[in-house]
């Protein structure tokens, strides 16, 4: 079984649960209850944030880490599968915020500015990017039901940027970027791509230490 096919048992296995597709609904409800520019989009993050332990949870219910390691499949299959997979659950939510955003601004008569939609995502990939460098690694070492914990710690680590971010002055008050627009949305982008290489590759390593059973 290659990584690809790994991909769609593994999306087949807890993404068409009414727990996974509940927290959805959540987007288009911060979307219509909060119609400020690009909170929709940013609530995506955070609620993919809080599904990455999601499949590690349907391997416990279903012990399939015991079914993974009786199958022809690589450590390597797994980890990269069940991050695409959680980034395609990323893009998933991502698209119905941007579908929501839009509606709401023109059901109000109004417009969304392109560089809040870029920056929005922007800054919504590179905290996925930051929540999958911190979970994966700890879920594929010790599993749902002693890394679930591990959820919080993106938060944890937003709330101390913030502050880093309040003591440099990188934004202002006003809500003006110090830094160009462009470098902000570039480096949001790489943020989360470089979080997405690293936590796999961190993830791998772990995971390839552990004992299926």
């Amino acid at each position: 079984m290659n990584t690809f096919a790994f991909l769609r048992f593994d999306l087949m296995s807890w993404l068409p649960r009414k727990q996974t597709l509940l927290p959805l609904a959540l987007i288009v409800v911060v979307g219509i209850a909060l119609p400020v520019p690009g909170m929709a989009i940013v609530a995506s993050a955070v609620v993919t944030s809080m599904m990455i332990s999601a499949p590690f949870l349907a391997d416990e219910r279903g012990r399939l880490d015991t079914l993974y390691g009786v199958l022809p499949l690589s450590r390597r299959s797994i980890v990269v599968g069940r991050a695409i997979a959680i980034l395609t659950y990323y893009l998933l939510a991502s698209a119905i915020a941007v579908v929501t955003t839009w509606a709401v601004a023109i059901a109000r008569g109004g417009t969304i500015p392109f560089e809040i939609a870029g920056i929005s995502l922007a800054v919504g990939f590179a905290f996925i990017g930051l929540a999958m460098s911190l979970q994966l690694p700890v879920l594929f070492r010790i599993g749902y039901s002693r890394g679930r914990l591990i959820a919080y710690a993106p938060a944890l680590v937003i709330a101390g940027v913030l502050w880093v971010n309040q003591t440099l002055g990188l934004i202002e008050f006003d809500g003006e970027f110090a830094a160009p627009l462009p470098l902000v949305v570039v480096a949001g982008f790489g943020i989360g791509a470089l979080g997405f290489a690293v936590g796999a590759i961190i993830a791998l390593r772990m995971y390839r230490t552990r004992e299926l059973r």
